[in-house]
Parts: C-alpha cells; structure tokens; sequence
C-alpha cells in the first residue's frame, strides 16, 4: 500500500489536547496526529483509544503499539484493531523488552502490519477480528530510529526491509546536527520524520533537558536549527509539545510550515 508523504505529524495527551488538535489541523497546520501509549498522570488514556478518538474529530491518527509490555497475542491484536477501525497507521516501538518475555519482536511486528488484510499462517486472531479486515489504500507501518545511534541507523534498514513505510526519530534539540545519518536513510525510499520537541517555557525546557541530558532549546532556536537541514530531508517532521503549555502551538507550526 503506498501513503502521501505527511508534513507534520503532531503528538498529542488525550482527552486535553483533542480540541485544539481538530482546529490545528482544520487550519491545515498538521496532516497526522500521533497517539502515544501515555499510563501515567491524568492523561492516561490508551493509544488506540485516543486514536480513535482523533479520527472521530476529523484527524488521521496514528497509534503507538508499545510491544515490550505485552505478550505476542496482545500486541498483534492491536494492531490488527488498529487497521479493522481504519486508523492511517501505526508505530511499531520495542518498549521495554523484559517487561514479558513472549514480547513480539518489532520486525515481526512490521512485518505482521504489513500483511494486513492477510494474516500470516500461525498468528492467532479472533474470527470476528479476522472477518472486520479489508482492503486498505494506505496503512502506515511507522517504526523509531535513533538518528544519534549507528547502531538504531542500522537497524532502521531491516525495519525498511520489514515493510516499515516511515521512521521517526527520537527528540532533537539540534536537528541540523544529523543531516549525516538522515542522509544514509534517504536511500531507504521511505519518509524519515524528524523528531522535534515543542518546549515554550522555561519548565517545559527543564524537563525536556532532564529527559535528554543535555540544554533543551527554544522554540526559535530550534526553527534554526531546522534551517540548517537541506530542504529536501525537513519533511516529514514530528513534533512533541513537552509540558501542558500549548497557547503559542499554533504561531510555531505556522512557523515550521514556512521552513518546509
């Protein structure tokens, strides 16, 4: 199945960012919203129900199927109810692999999403579920890469090879920094979405700078740095607002749009 090309793809907390989320795309500022798995505090609703939710509003969504955490059977249910409620796609994310021992492995798992609406011999699916899965024109099969690892780089090749459509990078305080590595990936054919975070205040930089261990930049700074990426490797990009401030989100996509 082949997929347009997104330009923005915006994660998003549900229920709080819903809103806001439907008129950010309505202003054509965001082509997918992303669901991450979020179990703690007050926005701890799953991906795939917070997907769900997202296409209710209007916007193509992407769920998160963490696959560490869950057994083989868990996950491939998932993402087989991901694409029978026609979700634009799914990121496949390794998660923490000692949390079950019977985890699915991501290639696997790209590879399972990738045979949809064919199920492979041996993978166990409900009859109904198996029944409600149909033809698809698009079916994104997103998987993560660490632009900062040769040895995730690698790896992203055999995720290509797997039927991975897209990658997306983890959180770049410096983007211009990796056009090295975005390079290798450009021959793999597929979008590499460059992961940013959206950090307006000073708290939301202090937590961003604890999650990555090094200075998290402002919003300007990192339009910047973006500037400094050859235009042809600045799409897609993935944005990740850090803290509950979201009062200028809509100015810095406004922004990020007039760069790529």
């Amino acid at each position: 199945m082949s997929c347009p090309r997104p330009r923005v793809i915006l994660e998003f907390w549900y229920p709080p960012d819903l809103g806001q989320l439907a008129r950010l795309h309505s202003r054509g500022l965001l082509d997918l919203a992303f669901a991450p798995d979020l179990p703690f505090g007050y926005a701890n609703a799953d991906s795939l129900v917070a997907a769900l939710a997202a296409q209710s509003s209007g916007v193509p969504a992407l769920a998160a199927i963490s696959l560490g955490g869950r057994g083989a059977s868990a996950s491939i249910s998932r993402i087989a109810t991901a694409y029978a409620s026609a979700l634009a796609g799914v990121v496949l994310v390794a998660g923490d692999s000692r949390s079950c021992s019977d985890a699915l492995g991501v290639l696997d798992a790209i590879r399972i999403a990738s045979s949809l609406p064919a199920v492979p011999d041996g993978v166990r699916m409900s009859a109904p579920l198996r029944a409600s899965l149909a033809d698809l024109p698009c079916f994104i099969r997103g998987a993560a890469v660490d632009l900062g690892s040769a040895k995730s780089v690698a790896l992203a090749r055999s995720k290509a090879a797997a039927g991975a459509n897209l990658l997306m990078s983890q959180l770049m305080p410096d983007p211009a920094s990796r056009v090295a590595p975005l390079g290798e990936l450009s021959a793999l054919g597929i979008p590499v979405a460059l992961g940013i975070p959206y950090a307006p205040t000073d708290g939301a930089r202090a937590r961003l700078a604890s999650l990555i261990g090094s200075a998290a930049p402002s919003p300007a700074e990192l339009l910047k740095s973006i500037e400094g990426v050859p235009r042809e490797m600045r799409t897609p990009i993935y944005v990740s607002p850090i803290g509950g401030d979201r009062s200028g989100l809509g100015e810095f996509l406004e922004s990020l749009a007039s760069l790529i």
